[in-house]
């Protein structure tokens, strides 16, 4: 059979709460967990998950615009460049992947769900990835600047931004790690919980999500260096306030001599 366009966006942090009420005006849907598969014409579907990532379907690219336009203004923090991965499918006797073409043995929606759950964490996972590395790679003068001088050089505002910048970054991979772990949908239809693992290692999520782990360790020891020298120089300021009163009275008591 002819291969078809299964193409994953991400194009923000999250959508409003009622986004599937707002797509049910428009659209003929169909709400099943924690997802809404929309039917644009014939075969066409996209499924679509409150995260800020939906799956196109063999859908047409006048329509995937469309649809964009549409749920744009919806849309929490969205990003001027969406995260954008695309795959081929096809039907088959035996689910397989294989250079980027997934053969399904089964086209009902469920299928297209639990496949949808692999592809969306995947683009959520490049967010989580670019994001971290760009933390680090805007903050990586900090260890050399300690290894080549012994010091931060940095005023004392500028390390409480870095400080918030870096907490931030941490607090939301925290916040939404949960994303990354297999799917309560599982739990109602596990006979296609393997269909989602086979996705998920062809897709290397899992040692993805151990780097991820690995940047998100050095993130932590960036905010500690920072969190150091912050009490660092604290302590300092206050050993010179307490140096600087004792001169004075040193001073005060050797006038009275004099």
């Amino acid at each position: 059979m002819q291969t078809k366009k299964l193409i994953s966006y991400l194009t923000c942090e999250k959508f409003e709460k009622d986004i599937f009420k707002i797509i049910e005006e428009r659209y003929k849907c169909q709400t099943i967990k924690d997802t809404i598969i929309i039917n644009i014409k014939d075969e066409q579907q996209i499924i679509l998950f409150k995260f800020g990532v939906f799956i196109c379907w063999d859908v047409e690219f006048e329509n995937i615009k469309f649809f964009m336009d549409f749920i744009k203004e919806y849309e929490i923090n969205h990003f001027n460049f969406p995260f954008i991965e695309e795959l081929n499918y096809t039907q088959e006797n035996e689910f397989k992947i294989n250079f980027d073409t997934i053969y399904l043995n089964d086209l009902s929606s469920i299928s297209k769900i639990a496949i949808s759950q692999a592809l969306a964490q995947n683009v959520k996972l490049d967010q989580f990835e670019k994001e971290l590395l760009t933390s680090i790679e805007n903050n990586s003068k900090i260890p050399l600047q300690l290894a080549h001088t012994g010091k931060i050089n940095l005023t004392k505002k500028e390390i409480s931004k870095k400080i918030g910048e870096l907490f931030l970054v941490k607090s939301k991979m925290n916040l939404h790690y949960d994303l990354l772990d297999t799917p309560e949908f599982f739990w109602e239809y596990p006979e296609y919980e393997s269909h989602y693992e086979k996705m998920i290692k062809y897709l290397d999520i899992k040692s993805r999500v151990e780097v991820l782990n690995k940047k998100l360790e050095i993130i932590q020891e960036l905010l500690h260096v920072l969190g150091d020298e912050q009490k660092h120089r604290y302590s300092s300021f206050l050993e010179w306030i307490i140096i600087i009163f004792i001169a004075f009275e040193i001073l005060i008591n050797l006038k009275e001599h004099l």
